[in-house]
Order: C-alpha cells, then structure tokens, then sequence
C-alpha cells in the first residue's frame, strides 16, 4: 500500500509542477490590452515632450524678442529745432542677450565671447552669466561685422534682438534741454521726460530752440571759462515778445549718446537748475520798481560816501563816492549803498510783491523737469529789502534773470517763457508788471552801463547792436558763509536796447582773475566780453542789422537827457 500511494503521486507530480496549458484566445486579447496601453504611454510621453518643447520654444522666443519691451509698437516722436533741424530721432539696432540656464559650458562661452562685447571683461560677463534669470542684456549698437563673428561662435543661450536706439545726431547741443531716455526707451530727464506721452504716441516736438544760436552761445561761453580757469558757465537767450528761449547752455555738457559716460557735475543744469546770488544784475530790477511804486524820481540823488550799517551789516561800495549819485549813476556806477537806500524807499512788501509778479518766489513753467525753486528770505524785513536790492539775499537761475529783466526792460510785461516753438495764432500769457515810461527809463541807463566810459560793462559794447545791460559779481555761499574766493560773473543785456526784442543772460561759475582782467574776475570782465561777441554773431541771424546810433529815429526812443558824472552834464551820445 505505501509502495502503490507513492506510485500514484509520481504519475501526479507533472501536474503540480507545470502549469495548465493555456487558452490561446484568452493570450491573445491579454497581448492586445498590453500593447494598447504601450501605446498610450508611449504617446503620453511623446506629448509631454513636444509641449515642453514648445513651451520653451516659446518662452525662448518672447525672451529674445521682448525681454525689455518697448512702450509701444509707434517709433518715438522726433525733436526739432526751430527750424526743423533734427535734435533727436530712432535708428535701428541690434541687442545680444542671453539665458544663463543655457549655456552648457561657461567658461568656454566667457572665453570665447568676451573679445567682442565692449563693456565686459571676462570677470564681468562671468558674473552676469552666474545671474538666476532667464534674461541678461550682454552688449547694445552691435555692429554687423561683432553680430556676425558672435553668431558664428555658435554658443547655446546666446541671442540677438532687433531694438531701437535714440539717437542724437548733434552731440552735445542742447543737451540739457534735450535729456535722454533709458533702456526701455522711456524718457527720464529734458524734454523727452517732459514730453513723453506725446514722444511715445510718435508725435513729433518741436523746440524753440535755435541750433546756430545755441552753438554760438556754447562755443562763447565756453571761451570765457576756459581764459578765466573757472568751473562752468550757462547763457540764456530769450525773445521778449514771444517768451521762446532761442538758446539756452549750461556748461560742462554732455553727449547723451553715452548715458553711462555722464558726470553728475556736466548732467546739472545751471541755467534752469542751478540757484544762484545775481548779484549787481538786480539792480535793473530794484531801479523799475523804484520808479514804477513812484519810491524815487529821477532826478533824486543819494549820499553813498559813507557805508551803511544795517542791523549787524555793513553795505559797502566796490568804488567810494563823495558826491550824492543820481538814479542814473546809482545804476551805471553799480553803487551797493544806493541801491540799498532807494529798496528802503520801497518798502519790504512792495518789493516783494513786485518779486513776485517778476516770478523769482517760485518755478518757471518750463517744459523740462529741471527746474530750481527760488531761494527767498524767509522774513521779509528791511535788512533783506536792502541786500535783494543788490541780488544778495535771493537765489534765482539764470533763466528767472532774463525773463524778469526781460519785463523790466522790454515792454513791461512779463511773458510766460517756453522752449517749445509758438505756433501762428498762439499768444503767450502776457502780465503787465512796469509801465512803457518805466522800461524806457530803465533801458536808457542800461544803454550808459555799456556806452558811457565809466559804465562797469563797456566790454560788451557790439558797435551798431545798441546793447544794453548790467554787470553782476556775487560771492558764492559755502557752509552758510560767504566764500571771497569764489564768486559768479554774470552779465544780463538788452539788445536792441532802443527797440528791446531779445535778453541775453551770460553766467561764468568761479572765475578766476587773469593778467589781461588786472586780477578781477567781476562780471565786466569776465562775462561782458562774451555777450558782445554772441550779440555779434547772433545778431544777423536774428534778422537785426547793425544802426547809427546817431540817427534821430534810434536817439529819440531813449532818453538822452540822463546826467552822468560830477560835470553834470547830459550824455552826449548813446
């Protein structure tokens, strides 16, 4: 029996040991299901990539067409001179970029790529590519000649983007005014700040701005700083009538076709920014309201022998008078002492009320975010009075300057100044501040300041141009004090002074005294000169022809019965 068991489960073992034979219909659609889902896998991961792919595809391509977008798809509006002559225009450019998390082999692309991008060394451009962004600029105004050797370098990760540049074809003219844009094209200083919703929507501006003129007023300006060693210099030329700044500098400059070339010291703005003690030049302004508030008549005479003590000051003149001075002689001879007693005779709130309708208490509404804000005295009694009378005390810039003497010696009326070109038809906002017979007093003793021999601005006399004008030296406020090594030489003129059309404001920073000056470096000898050769030169293109000014039609607009000098006598000729 044990024996016949044991036979029984050798004859059973296969059985156990090998499974069933099976089914070959029920293998069949087992394989079928298998090979169907391998195919949906197998297309899953297909898809999958091919989205990535284009995902990438696409993020790459917005990152090289657009990483710094432009405002809008308008090109930016262009700037003109007057006259049409171009100042600021678009041209087309070439931006290679470049996602770090690309690029393979770092050092090989640093390498290799270095020797062509201008602003980077191999250090730099290192660092750029170690950024964790998707987008870093590597160089701008690529050549074709860089674009092609870079292209044909063949580096992962590296790209080209079609871009605009501003463009200033005239380098340095009219910089200040002018400004620049950034990298987005946006506009941050000038008028293409000030303008750039009208830039962006690819309107075109047009400045009141001459280009010839500006180039004489740079070239002059720039003469006078260079003779008398001194820091920098601005000019101002304004049309009285209409308001429109024809030219206007400030010195040093700067190309703004190098944005990142530009010192703090040239991208400020001393004609429009800058704040400054005019000195003597606001003796013009002291003399109308004297005349206009009836303060003083002109025959009135004022002692200036002995100086004045007011309060804790003491008001000196450059030169001592033992005679009473006229009003005429108070102006030509630039007596301190007779300004001052005649601001007294005027009152604290009469001059500052004139000052302000002059608008020297606030901003001009220039079309330029570089403007500076007056610097008034903060109590308004008679020591102030008596300093602003001589342009000390009061901060103004040298546009302020030729906008106020511009109603003070024009006729009486203060125009609203711009640098954007007056259309036909436009009329300015006009104030009347002086009376006709006011200005005309006024312009005559600005006309003996540059003609008669003892006037202090003979140096800008410019033969046939009937120039009128007042000097002005100021010492320079540091740490609170006043500095008498560093002062500013200003001169501001009226031409022509019988038929007042244009002011002209000459301002020379920190001057230095020359052997030619005698050691002075006052208004009279530094910015003086620069006035008559710009009136020279201006002139003509301003459509003024050079007169006789012996002519009874140029006499007769001028006063010529003003007496100068201790013989009493009338001026013989202007």
């Amino acid at each position: 029996m044990k024996y016949k068991r044991l036979a029984q489960k050798l004859i059973l073992a296969p059985r156990l040991i090998l499974p069933a034979r099976p089914d070959p219909a029920k293998s069949r659609r087992i394989a079928e299901v298998r090979l169907v889902v391998s195919c949906f896998i197998a297309l899953a991961v297909f898809i999958t990539i091919g989205v990535r792919i284009i995902t990438l595809a696409v993020a790459t391509e917005a990152a090289s067409i657009s990483p710094v977008p432009l405002a809008s798809n308008t090109a930016r509006g262009q700037i003109f001179d007057r006259h049409g002559r171009l100042l600021a225009t678009n041209l087309p450019m070439t931006v290679l970029h470049a996602d770090p998390s690309e690029i393979m082999d770092l050092d090989n692309a640093v390498r290799r790529l270095a020797p062509l991008i201008k602003h980077h060394d191999e250090t730099s451009l290192t660092k750029l590519l170690r950024k964790n962004t998707r987008y870093v600029e590597l160089d701008r105004k690529l050549t074709p000649r860089r674009h092609a050797a870079i292209l044909q370098l063949g580096i992962p990760g590296v790209y080209f983007r079609e871009g605009v540049l501003r463009a200033y074809p005239r380098g340095n003219v009219a910089a200040h005014i002018l400004g620049q844009v950034n990298t987005q094209n946006h506009g941050i200083a000038g008028v293409e700040k000030s303008m750039e919703s009208q830039l962006l929507a690819g309107k075109d501006v047009f400045l009141s701005i001459d280009v010839g003129i500006q180039a004489i007023l740079a070239k002059e300006i720039s003469t006078q700083i260079n003779e008398f060693k001194a820091a920098g210099g601005a000019g101002v030329l304004l049309d009285i009538k209409s308001g429109e700044v024809l030219a206007i500098v400030s010195l040093p400059d700067f190309n703004p076709n190098h944005l990142g070339k530009i010192s703090a010291d040239a991208r400020f703005n001393r004609a429009t920014k800058g704040l400054y003690e005019m000195g003597s030049t606001f003796k013009v302004l002291n003399t109308a309201i004297a005349l206009e508030t009836g303060s003083v008549q002109m025959g009135e005479r004022y002692d200036v022998a002995k100086p004045l003590h007011v309060a804790s000051f003491t008001i000196n003149d450059f030169h001592v008078f033992k005679r009473p001075l006229n009003i005429s002689e108070i102006l030509v001879y630039s007596s301190n002492i007779g300004s001052a007693k005649m601001a007294e005779a005027i009152g604290p709130t009469r001059q500052r009320l004139f000052m302000e309708k002059l608008g020297l208490l606030d901003y001009l509404p220039l079309e330029i975010p570089e403007i500076g804000r007056p610097l008034s005295p903060r109590h308004w009694k008679q020591t102030a009075t008596m300093t602003v009378s001589y342009g000390h005390g009061i901060s103004i810039s040298p546009v302020h300057l030729a906008s106020a003497v511009g109603a003070a010696s024009g006729e009486g009326l203060l125009v609203t100044p711009t640098l954007i070109k007056r259309q036909t038809g436009d009329s300015p906002v006009k104030i009347r501040v002086f009376s006709t017979e006011t200005t005309r007093n006024v312009r005559s003793m600005m006309r003996l300041v540059v003609s008669h021999p003892d006037g202090t601005g003979n140096l800008a006399e410019a033969p046939g141009y009937m120039v009128g004008g007042k000097t002005g030296t100021a010492e320079k406020v540091r740490d609170g004090q006043y500095d008498n090594k560093s002062n500013l030489a200003t001169f501001v003129a009226t031409f022509p002074v019988h038929d007042p059309r244009y002011v002209l404001t000459v301002m020379v920073d920190e001057p230095r005294g020359q052997k030619k000056s005698y050691g002075y470096a006052t208004g009279g000898w530094v910015a003086a000169p620069a006035v008559k050769r710009i009136v020279e030169q201006a002139a003509p293109l301003l459509g003024i022809l050079p007169v006789d000014d012996k002519l009874p039609e140029i006499r007769q607009k001028l006063r010529l019965d003003l007496q100068i000098g201790e013989e009493k006598k009338t001026l013989a000729t202007f």
